[in-house]
């Protein structure tokens, strides 16, 4: 899922999608172990969404100030 669609949810689902990346990655992290995972992306595509969710809340926690600024 894009970053900007999910800036358009509430925070009650942003958690729970955080939720149920967390638990496919878990599930995901234990095919690796065992040798039974299909796509090996998958587990990079996870880890990315999980970032994107995590810094969209962090965004609204500092108030959305970052959003397009730049850093100098």
């Amino acid at each position: 899922m894009k970053a900007n669609e999910l800036r358009t949810q509430e925070l009650s689902e942003l958690d729970f999608q955080l939720k149920e990346l967390r638990k496919r990655l878990f599930e995901l992290r234990f095919k690796q172990a065992s040798e039974e995972i299909q796509d090996a992306k998958e587990v990079q595509k996870v880890r990315r969404g999980i970032a994107r969710i995590l810094t969209i809340q962090n965004e609204r926690a500092r108030g959305g100030k970052t959003e397009g600024a730049a850093h100098g």
